[in-house]
């Protein structure tokens, strides 16, 4: 007897949300916006300003997260022609001024185990952008 009421339970809650979402469908579809609330939006695509934004940086070489098994890493990429780029490891740091292009390219040394390389672009303009590399050196044969 108390099994039939759980079932019968449950089967009228089922019926009852089955008549509520009707109820709810006829609703809704009965409501109607009038022409004077609707609104026409117009989307404007966005125009190239002619002035330079600030500085930017990208790295070609090292790649994050990789695993290499020379000590010496090259280290390349691209920013602002007129830029300063500072390389920073845990034990040294590097000043490299790029090419007329923006093109830049030094090496530096890796200390043993994981190394964070952070690759900094000072613009002409004192604007200044961060790139961050995870490295790792390890001797063993993969």
């Amino acid at each position: 007897m108390k099994q039939e009421r759980v079932i019968l339970s449950f089967v009228m809650v089922l019926i009852g949300l089955l008549v509520a979402g009707v109820a709810f469908y006829l609703y809704q579809g009965t409501k109607t916006i009038p022409a004077s609330k609707l609104k026409t939006v117009a989307i404007k695509s966005p125009t190239p300003s002619a002035t330079p934004m600030g500085v930017y940086l990208s790295l070609d070489n090292p790649q994050d997260e990789s695993v290499v098994t020379d000590k010496v890493l090259a280290v390349s990429g691209k920013t602002v022609p007129g830029a300063t780029v500072v390389i920073l490891t845990s034990s040294s740091h590097q000043v490299v001024q790029p090419s007329q292009q923006g093109d830049f390219s030094t090496t530096i040394t890796l200390d043993n185990g994981e190394n964070l390389l952070q690759v900094i672009s000072f613009g002409p303009d004192g604007l200044s952008q961060t790139a961050q590399r995870t490295v790792t050196y390890s001797t063993e044969q993969f």
